[in-house]
């Protein structure tokens, strides 16, 4: 299968390296891989070709931010959990982009270099890697033979994405693969998968509800869940084992001295779509314990008459 190329590892610079930076570093490998300085190497040619195509990218800046554009979002949507794409339309419907036969796995081809940077270059923003026609980002009529469902998910379901069976309203059932991270109201088409006319064929609409869950609470890729702590815990702080949605423990730090109310963020721990990535938002709530023993009580008041002389 093919993989692309990544013009950032073969320059050897980050991605958010400055063209300086990309300048310097090109011609520190051009030096060293040239054919003329290389004579006994007869893969000299070929890794400089491929050296001057990742500078003639990112080096420009327009080309570059098409380049990083079509690397994180070839057809302007997401891709599924089983890498099947979709591109939205201008009704917010996400439509299953179905790629040609025999057609590139990705934009770039470690095999071919025939041609040179200009041919490499095309593939990349011209004809062979074209996005779906117009007048489809336009969005098309509702024709007769469409057929509309509705599809409730667990979070689980919602967030994981995958494979499911969706039964339509003439009673057929059909395998469709989730998009990873959906969100009541995407809704997602599935072209010819409706009714069957006697000249064309119908598609199918998906929209899925996510039911609510008892301990995350989503808002946008954003989840929010509640951790109570005593007072005690909440004055000399504390150190909490959390889970994550997708099952990872995570160490979440209460510091000494928070409040009732206190909001503290965890980075990337919340929804993951195939374009995006949210946080995870802790409410801090004070529970004040109503079972506490005649000893908890003698220690918690000698400490409140300390508390009061600082």
């Amino acid at each position: 299968m093919a993989r692309s190329k990544n013009y950032y590892s073969i320059l050897g610079v980050d991605e958010k390296a400055t063209t300086d930076q990309i300048k310097k570093r090109f011609r520190l490998l051009a030096r060293q891989y040239h054919p003329d300085r290389n004579p006994d190497r007869p893969d000299a040619e070929e890794r400089f070709k491929v050296i001057q195509e990742a500078y003639d990218v990112l080096s420009n800046e327009e080309k570059r931010k098409e380049y990083d554009r079509r690397r994180k979002d070839p057809l302007g949507g997401f891709q599924a959990a089983n890498g099947d794409s979709y591109y939205k339309t201008s009704d917010g419907t996400y439509v299953r982009y179905q790629r040609p036969p025999n057609a590139e796995d990705d934009f770039f081809s470690n095999g071919d270099t025939n041609g040179g940077f200009s041919n490499i270059f095309n593939r990349i923003f011209g004809a062979e890697q074209k996005p779906p026609p117009q007048e489809r980002r336009k969005g098309r009529r509702r024709s007769s033979l469409d057929v509309s469902t509705r599809l409730r998910l667990s979070l689980e379901q919602a967030l994981l994405g995958g494979k499911t069976e969706v039964t339509l309203p003439h009673g057929e059932v059909i395998r469709i693969n989730i998009p990873k991270g959906v969100h009541t109201g995407f809704k997602i088409r599935l072209k010819g998968r409706g009714e069957v006319g006697a000249t064309s064929t119908g598609d199918l609409y998906v929209t899925f509800e996510v039911e609510p869950h008892s301990y995350y609470r989503r808002r946008g890729n954003d989840l929010h869940i509640t951790a109570k702590v005593n007072p005690i815990e909440a004055m000399v702080g504390i150190t909490r084992n959390i889970m994550s949605a997708y099952g990872n423990r995570i160490k979440l730090k209460i510091p000494s001295g928070t409040q009732h109310g206190t909001k503290l963020r965890l980075r990337g721990q919340g929804v993951q779509t195939g374009k995006e990535l949210g946080d995870m938002y802790v409410h801090v709530e004070l529970h004040i314990p109503e079972d506490l023993t005649p000893e908890q009580l003698k220690v918690l008041k000698e400490a409140g008459k300390t508390t009061r002389l600082l």
